[in-house]
């Protein structure tokens, strides 16, 4: 008989077969005396348990000690393959000399005491559910659940899985930081020789000239430190050493040069990186400062003395003294300061730093964060993420719910991977298993500034309080604010006709309008139908006597360009050329054609006088991360203001500084700027929202009833809106995504050169919309798969390339990740 935990019984159902077949010649009721005589003249036909017996209560207490081994490692959270080993290893030492075994509960009762023999054996079952029970965990029952002791095992593996996973980042980040050391330690040293060089060369070159001088005068003063001889008191214009050595003599304690030797000794005793020069701190001192601002970190910096130097501190205290240079911290996050108009004129040296500074940093963002050095790439490729990590064979019952209960009520037009996503934090997300994954596709592009972002989250709450819904029957004041500053921004960054860096100075310079939708594909579809009003508005305009709501109209056809993604409903999903999105709804909308991006011979031909609107993507991004040339597009521009086309931007997925700048096309010559520009996935980070911007010059045609949507800019969309925009226009938000973005491209562009025979030469795209282009077209989708099962969720894009779209404040190290897995695993394909 089974008992649930791993332990049989020949017969019966109590504690063996021997005590029930010794109990059933007692069933009728006899007296003691009866059964003792009766007992002597015919004794039981069992009086002593059979070998077989014998034998399987030797077999039940091995199984006993096992599982009491087995427990006790199990407290220990020793790994489960060492377990079964050590468990197997003492069952077959007992059972090896089995016959020797002792039964010390049976051979001490007679055969006639079965009640003494029941209670033995029920004695060694609770000992055994005692020793199931001693976890923290154990419930009344749970010893012979051989169920749930399945479950507490995979459990205990998972655990023990997600510890090793811990244990390996964190050696993995400690290797890191202590390389990271490592090469500060040897840049410290280098500096500090070349700075020992350098005092001993001016030793060398000023000591015959210091003695001449001191003859010369016939004086008793000290001579002037070589860092402030003549030559370089005449390029700052005017001779302050001579009145200034006694203060100096008598404040710095140190008016002389020290020598190398003494030098370094000094330095052993400050800090074993300390560098003589005090304009090089650790952190700043604590000073009143007029005015501050951050110069730009330059590689390579001298590295700083500690903190206590008294020397540094008397530097930037004293007012009279020498100002402190910008310096460059070793560390990121120190703050570097300037403290502007104290103390003398600086040396040729912080004069050289200072204009290398006003050549790369404009005066309008000397406050803003610059992108600070990009760390060294590694050399060859990743091969520690080759095992899978993130195993979705297994689930749990309640991930097991949720997908049996989608696969009921939800129409099955997506195909997704079999977990639940629970919740998620920054570029990282959870499934309902406690499995962590690095989104390194933001929802398509979607979550600008990543998961479960406060800022977002405040404002839904405020604003859900005040205001969800009006409809656009009435205004609220968040629609207005949000158009206001697309406009404002585009008119000082760039796009649209504006040209990058130059606001508009007058009330002449033309503006623009905006209207709000729900998603994308519907500011696609109101781009469409304002571009087909103002065909034909142009073309009764052309001729007398025409009227535009005429039926000899002609002036209505659309042009789109090949692997192109506008959207799925019927008329975005017209220009969408892609046979896979349009074959199952034929026929679409008709006066469709369609081109090649990049094709300056087809433009003629394309685009006629019965044109109306050409749409086009500045740079790809379902259809495989393919960019338009800067030329092309200004053909294209011209070619729509020949025959009066308008010229529209679907920026949806690759603007709102996904490639760096506010517009795709910011960066770009005004004589590439489109009339229409339409925006979406990033506007409010994932809350439904999606926008047309449109020159005015387009927007006249538009009049009340024209056009509207229930839903679109509502207050709460709004206000999420103008918040996430509003921190993503910001400086120092924007160069985070330069450094990062280059950071990134940086890594992806080794790619080719290790996996040539899976890899094309070249990544596409720019910013953070990138692109990996393979040879084979099966290996986009085994690269997303295999990448997955690592932790990392990244897309496919067209028929050939991975799309890689993370959060815009995605860091390097979550760049680090993604890159070091996307590596393993084509590794893994070749």
């Amino acid at each position: 008989m089974y008992n649930g935990i791993g332990l049989t019984t020949p017969r019966g159902s109590g504690t063996n077969g021997y005590v029930i077949r010794n109990l059933s010649t007692l069933r009728s009721y006899e007296p003691a005396q009866d059964r003792a005589s009766a007992w002597d003249v015919a004794p039981p036909k069992h009086r002593e348990p059979d070998q077989g017996i014998l034998e399987h209560e030797r077999k039940r207490q091995v199984e006993v000690k096992c599982l009491e081994l087995q427990l006790e490692l199990e407290e220990k959270e020793i790994d489960e393959e060492e377990i079964e080993k050590q468990v197997d290893e003492l069952r077959t030492k007992l059972n090896a000399n089995l016959n020797a075994y002792a039964l010390p509960s049976t051979k001490r009762f007679k055969p006639s005491d079965t009640h003494a023999i029941a209670a033995a054996k029920k004695s060694e079952l609770d000992k055994m559910a005692r020793a199931l029970g001693t976890r923290r965990d154990y419930a009344e029952g749970q010893a012979f659940d051989r169920e749930r002791q399945e479950q507490d095992k995979i459990k205990r593996q998972v655990d023990r899985g997600e510890r090793e996973r811990r244990k390996e980042e964190d050696r993995a980040k400690m290797a890191e930081q202590k390389a990271k050391w490592d090469a500060e330690r040897r840049e410290k040293d280098r500096l500090r020789r070349r700075e020992e060089d350098r005092l001993r060369r001016e030793r060398e070159e000023g000591g015959g000239g210091d003695s001449r001088r001191k003859q010369d005068n016939g004086s008793n003063m000290p001579p002037p430190p070589p860092a402030r001889d003549r030559s370089r008191e005449r390029y700052r214009g005017r001779d302050r050493s001579l009145p200034r050595r006694p203060r100096q003599d008598s404040r710095s304690r140190s008016p002389r040069r020290r020598s190398p030797s003494t030098l370094t000794r000094s330095s052993r005793r400050r800090s074993p990186s300390a560098s003589r020069s005090p304009s090089r701190s650790r952190s700043p001192p604590r000073v009143r400062r007029r005015s501050v601002s951050t110069p730009r970190r330059r590689s390579g910096s001298p590295p700083s003395p500690p903190h206590g130097d008294r020397r540094d501190q008397r530097s930037v205290t004293a007012p009279s003294r020498r100002r402190r240079s910008p310096s460059d911290s070793v560390s990121p996050p120190r703050v570097r300061v300037e403290v502007k108009g104290r103390g003398r004129s600086p040396s040729p040296r912080d004069s050289r730093r200072s204009r290398s500074r006003s050549r790369s940093v404009s005066s309008d963002s000397a406050m803003s964060a610059v992108p600070r050095p990009i760390s060294s790439i590694p050399s060859a490729p990743c091969t520690k993420y080759k095992a899978v990590t993130h195993d979705t064979a297994q689930k749990s019952e309640r991930t097991q719910a949720t997908l049996s209960r989608a696969k009921e009520y939800i129409l099955p037009v997506y195909a997704r991977p079999d977990f639940v996503l629970s919740h998620g934090k920054g570029s990282y997300v959870w499934d309902t298993e406690g499995r962590k994954y690095l989104d390194f596709s933001a929802g398509i592009a979607v979550n600008a500034l990543g998961h479960s972002d406060e800022g977002v989250t405040k404002v839904l709450a405020q604003q859900s309080q005040q205001l969800l819904h009006t409809s656009n029957v009435y205004h609220n004041e968040w629609a207005a604010k949000l158009a206001e500053l697309l406009v404002t921004l585009t008119q000082k960054e760039g796009g649209l006709g504006y040209p990058a860096e130059k606001s508009p100075t007058d009330g002449a310079t033309p503006g623009a309008k905006v209207f709000f939708s729900n998603s994308g594909t519907e500011a696609n579809e109101g781009a469409l139908k304002i571009a087909r009003k103002v065909g034909k508005d142009r073309w009764a305009a052309n001729a007398a006597g025409r009227s535009w709501d005429s039926k000899d109209c002609t002036k209505t056809r659309i042009a789109c360009f090949e692997s192109s993604f506008h959207g799925r409903s019927m008329g975005a999903l017209s220009v969408t050329s892609s046979a896979k999105y349009q074959l199952p709804f034929a026929p679409l909308l008709p006066g469709i054609d369609v081109g090649k991006v990049n094709d300056f011979d087809g433009l003629s031909s394309l685009i006629g006088e019965d044109t109306c609107a050409v749409i086009v993507e500045p740079i790809q991004g379902e259809g495989g991360i393919n960019s338009a040339q800067t030329e092309w597009l200004a053909a294209l521009r011209q070619r729509c203001d020949q025959v009066g086309a308008v010229l529209i931007f679907d920026e949806i997925q690759c603007g709102l500084y996904r490639t760096g700048t506010l517009w795709a096309h910011s960066p770009l010559p005004v004589e590439c700027h489109p009339d229409i520009v339409t925006m979406a996935k990033p506007l409010a980070n994932g809350y439904p929202i999606g926008s047309v911007l449109l020159r005015d010059s387009v927007a006249s045609t538009m009049t009340a009833g024209t056009h509207g949507t229930t839903f679109g800019g509502s207050p709460i969309a709004c206000a999420v809106g103008y918040h996430v925009l509003s921190r993503l226009s910001d400086r120092p938000f924007v160069a985070q995504i330069a450094e990062t973005s280059a950071y990134l491209s940086g890594r992806l562009s080794q790619l080719p050169t290790w996996f040539p025979d899976i890899l094309q030469p070249t990544i596409r795209g720019r910013g953070l919309i990138l692109g990996l282009a393979f040879k084979d077209e099966k290996d986009p989708g085994r690269l997303v798969s295999l990448a997955r099962e690592r932790g990392v969720f990244v897309l496919t894009a067209g028929k050939d390339a991975v799309r890689l779209v993370p959060s815009l404040n995605v860091g390097k190290t979550e760049v680090d990740l993604a890159v070091d897995v996307i590596e393993s695993c084509l590794g893994e394909m070749q």
